[in-house]
């Protein structure tokens, strides 16, 4: 779903008409933005004329697009500064004390054809969309007065502050940096090509926590911005960003909370640095050379094989030693498993226990020795599940033994 405008002065009116769209998303409850292009400035009213179609239908205006909500921390900006109204009439006065940039909530499982909202005032934003934006039309837009941009892409949109994208010339090499990399996050999640809903990185002065942090939208801090919007930048390595992407990837049938929260989104920056951007994992984050690898499995045998004591880099080496030995295509084919499964397990144990069976019988071999060498819960009825298949004697762990 996308938005098309005329191209009116500042403060005049815009007619934004709704493409035919379906729908569809995987989020139970979870709302897709929809971008108008078009801003409000703080405490500026503006009078909105909105289809029947999408009232009372658990449509919402959103006013504002930094969402993070700050409770425990010294605060550079206000607690809140979004602003959500549901749609419960045609016409419609909003306005929002920050300001922001204006959107349409979208709820799952909608259809919309061919209608139009026309906002009375509001303020243009520089705003690009692959396959729509010519390269003249980017050329006036990326100068639009509004202080927040947004560049829609096939699979994921940036917002970030204009003044990161003013000079911003070859946007179309952009769009097609990050087009690769969506596709790539897709090939590794053995999920369509083209997601049921865009991925959204924004970015604030300041967010809940840490420099960025998952979820819809992907939030960012304001360094963020000049490096997602930088071709040359981000072929020299981008961790952070697709660490996040990674999280948003991760499914709870495989994966074992507390243990693996902060370690399999990083398969993705692995995966999208190696396979993509050409950049091995040793050069690709600090914590994977070979050295520190290296060292990390000696304490961990050191200090007992505690199962409390494997996460985050720890764990990882886990999936790396995998990895290593399998190849990425058995992880995309464990993952694709997983979407013909139901009645997962909801413990850690049981969830465990399942994945190292599939991933046994993926790869055609008994793993359930190396997960044990890990520490892992494996029961003897796995055990005995997979004895018909060879198993992997030589592994990384086997020395520890």
């Amino acid at each position: 779903m996308a938005f098309q405008h005329n191209r009116c002065p500042v403060h005049l009116l815009f007619h934004c008409k709704l493409e035919p769209v379906v729908l569809l998303l995987f989020v139970l409850g979870g709302f897709e933005w929809i971008s108008t292009g078009l801003y409000l400035s703080p405490g500026m009213k503006t009078n909105l004329t909105l289809p029947a179609a999408i009232v009372n239908k658990g449509w919402k205006i959103q006013i504002g697009c930094q969402t993070d909500y700050l409770s425990h921390q010294q605060l550079i900006r206000a607690p809140s500064v979004h602003l959500r109204v549901p749609i419960t009439s045609e016409k419609m006065q909003v306005q929002n004390l920050w300001g922001g940039l204006i959107y349409l909530l979208a709820p799952s499982q909608t259809r919309v054809t061919g209608v139009e909202m026309v906002v009375q005032q509001a303020v243009l934003a520089p705003y690009y969309k692959s396959g729509v934006t010519t390269a003249d039309d980017w050329s006036q837009r990326r100068a639009a007065p509004s202080p927040w941009a947004e560049l829609e892409f096939d699979n994921i949109i940036l917002t970030v502050p204009s003044k990161a994208v003013r000079d911003l010339e070859q946007v179309d090499e952009l769009a097609q940096v990050w087009n690769n990399i969506m596709k790539t996050v897709a090939e590794l999640a053995a999920t369509p090509l083209k997601f049921p809903r865009k991925e959204r990185i924004v970015i604030d002065v300041q967010i809940s926590h840490g420099w960025m942090h998952a979820g819809y939208p992907i939030m960012g801090q304001t360094s963020a911005a000049y490096l997602i919007t930088n071709t040359t930048k981000i072929a020299r390595g981008m961790w952070g960003p697709i660490h996040e992407l990674g999280h948003n990837q991760q499914r709870s049938c495989w994966e074992f909370p507390p243990h693996t929260t902060e370690c399999t989104c990083n398969l993705w920056s692995v995966y999208v640095h190696e396979e993509l951007l050409g950049i091995k994992r040793t050069e690709a984050h600090s914590n994977l050379t070979s050295e520190r690898r290296k060292a990390r499995m000696k304490k961990y045998v050191a200090d007992g094989r505690k199962l409390s004591d494997w996460s985050v880099w720890t764990a990882l080496e886990t999936y790396l030693q995998l990895q290593e030995k399998f190849g990425w295509e058995a992880f995309k084919k464990v993952f694709a498993g997983y979407f013909e499964m139901s009645n997962f397990p909801h413990d850690n144990k049981g969830k465990m226990n399942l994945y190292a069976e599939t991933f046994s019988r993926v790869v055609g071999m008994n793993l359930s020795g190396f997960f044990k060498s890990w520490a892992w819960p494996i029961e003897e009825i796995t055990e005995e599940d997979l004895s018909h298949l060879p198993p992997w004697t030589d592994h990384p762990m086997a020395q520890y033994n």
